[in-house]
């Protein structure tokens, strides 16, 4: 599987929506459009594309890219009236948790330009609710140069075997992981990845484990499966140099892209900085080691990154209109995307990225490597920071195992009851 399926929720929410006319006023002549995003490209890369756009269209862009205090900066924003006209959010869980914000997209004539399957995360009973931006892959990526002088011929797909190439990098002078532990983000997306296939066949499959979280008849406690998550983390500190802790992404692409690290956790995303420091640098993606043994290894593919337009915009029919301009527009799908943000887009007809992380998650796919989709992030909205924190406590020392099951199944009911 590489894209979820999509969600079926018991409630039916009523998404605002109809023509851009009937809504309220619109200016007229060239505006610019506020957009509050995180993650899917570089600051450059919106530049680029804000330039663009107002030389197609007069009018222009206004990003605000943020990473690690989007979601309350975003919620703070809407809760004030100051709603962003365009706003970036993950799929599934913020369906719902931003129902009353999003314009209804299901009728806009952009949607039949987009790719069916990165539609499933969007849509909450037959209506779709955001824009479906970017496909992105990630698990362990590592330097061939560095597997090569360490004496790597066979990549790891077990824990035991990534504790004897790390052993191995060690036994050569290389620093095998550069953990990114100080991001509460990096966490989830390596802590979870790991239980995917189990999820699958012994727990009901994604819908129903979340399902089961949020009620309580499931909590982290009850899952035997969690002690492999922990191991997994504990062999990434282990080997993750003199100051784990203190390691963030911007650490994790330095040091990649400087050769002074052999792996790092993250995704297709980092190849631009890193490509920043060393252009020649050949990486590839490793199969994540996971609780359901060798042949279940893979790594983690979807379309989650959305962008969402605010029902209450002033400039609604040109935020319909931007949207409809990155659906269709020869400069989006064969320059920006797969050139200057270098994303596989969820757009048909868009170029092939120039990203040999791309590349290498394809052949992955190609290869029969299975693919998982990002399902934590069905978790209810706000959560996945919360678990993020009580993860940097486990891997920091202030908590044992015991208290780390505790401490994530007190964040997760807290958060789940909070949004019922």
């Amino acid at each position: 599987m590489t894209i979820v399926t999509a969600l079926l929720f018991v409630a039916l929410p009523v998404f605002a929506g109809g023509s851009a006319e009937k809504s309220t006023t619109t200016k007229q002549g060239p505006v610019t459009l506020s957009l509050l995003v995180y993650g899917a490209a570089t600051a450059q890369a919106y530049a680029a594309m804000t330039k663009e756009y107002q030389s197609e269209t007069g009018n222009t862009l206004d990003f605000t890219d943020l990473t690690n205090n989007q979601q309350t900066v975003l919620r703070a924003r809407l809760n004030s009236g100051n709603a962003p006209d365009i706003f970036m959010t993950s799929a599934y869980a913020d369906d719902l948790a931003y129902k009353d914000y999003t314009y209804n997209l299901t009728n806009e004539p952009f949607i039949k330009d987009l790719e069916p399957a990165t539609l499933s995360g969007v849509t909450v009973n037959g209506q779709v609710t955001g824009f479906p931006l970017v496909v992105q892959a990630y698990s362990f990526i590592y330097n061939k140069a560095l597997f090569a002088k360490a004496g790597i011929t066979t990549l790891p797909t077990t824990l035991d075997q990534y504790k004897a190439v790390a052993e191995q990098l060690q036994s050569k002078g290389i620093q095998p992981f550069a953990t990114g532990f100080r991001d509460w983000w990096v966490l989830p997306q390596t802590a979870w990845g790991s239980l995917a296939p189990t999820i699958e066949t012994k727990y009901g499959g994604y819908e129903k484990f979340v399902n089961d979280l949020n009620s309580g008849a499931l909590t982290f406690e009850k899952i035997p499966e969690m002690s492999f998550v922990s191991d997994l983390l504990d062999m990434v500190k282990k080997y993750g140099g003199p100051r784990p802790s203190e390691s963030d992404y911007n650490d994790q692409v330095a040091k990649m892209g400087a050769g002074k690290v052999a792996m790092i956790h993250q995704g297709d995303w980092a190849i631009t900085s890193i490509q920043k420091i060393d252009p020649k640098i050949q990486l590839g993606f490793l199969r994540t080691p996971v609780a359901a043994g060798a042949s279940k290894a893979g790594i983690m593919y979807d379309s989650n990154i959305t962008l969402r337009v605010s029902k209450t915009s002033p400039y609604l029919k040109q935020a319909l209109a931007f949207l409809n301009w990155i659906a269709t527009s020869p400069y989006t799908k064969q320059t920006w995307f797969p050139k200057t943000a270098q994303n596989v887009a969820a757009v048909k007809g868009a170029g092939t990225p120039d990203n040999m992380l791309d590349e290498a998650a394809q052949k992955l796919i190609a290869e029969g490597v299975p693919t998982y989709p990002w399902y934590y992030q069905r978790f209810p909205t706000g959560l996945e920071q919360g678990l993020g924190v009580v993860l940097q406590a486990y891997t920091s020392g202030q908590t044992n195992r015991e208290q780390t099951l505790a401490a994530l199944d007190a964040a997760y009911q807290k958060t789940a009851n909070a949004n019922k």
